[in-house]
């Protein structure tokens, strides 16, 4: 029975495994591992150009490059430019206000902001899953069966 783990050891493991994915990874890494998801997005859409219209093959090249714009590019884009914005505007606000928690605030709302924009760009995904599989179906060639049917 020596090798069994003894409950106190299950939970100090447990605690301490709590403890770091809620504080450590939510809160520190999480917001800028996904800043830099948005950028690497970013740059592999520039490689790839797909918000050049004349690249898009689809048979509705605008609407195709309305998504890619609206859902792709632009939330993307706000994740990626927010933290130059926001530590700019970190710096006014302490300048302008001389308030040192006027410029943690901010600060902390520009790094968290990540988060949110990724549950914004994640729920529109998903809100246009139902349209996508809509049209995935309707362009597909019609299905039909030869049945040759003989009466004995």
């Amino acid at each position: 029975m020596e090798n069994q783990k003894s409950f106190k050891d299950h939970l100090v493991n447990s605690l301490l495994h709590f403890l770091y994915y809620f504080f450590v990874y939510f809160i520190f890494i999480t917001p800028f591992s996904l800043w830099q998801k948005a950028t690497i997005r970013l740059s592999e859409q520039r490689e790839k150009g797909t918000l050049n219209i004349s690249n898009l093959t689809s048979l509705w090249p605008f609407l195709s490059f309305l998504k890619t714009f609206f859902l792709e590019f632009l939330i993307d884009g706000f994740i990626f430019i927010g933290y130059f914005v926001g530590l700019i505007f970190a710096l006014y606000t302490f300048i302008e206000t001389g308030e040192f928690m006027a410029f943690v605030s901010v600060l902390a709302s520009t790094y968290f902001s990540p988060i949110g924009l990724s549950l914004i760009r994640d729920f529109l995904q998903l809100l246009i899953l139902p349209f996508r599989k809509f049209l995935s179906w309707a362009t597909k060639p019609a299905q039909y069966m030869d049945l040759k049917i003989e009466n004995k």
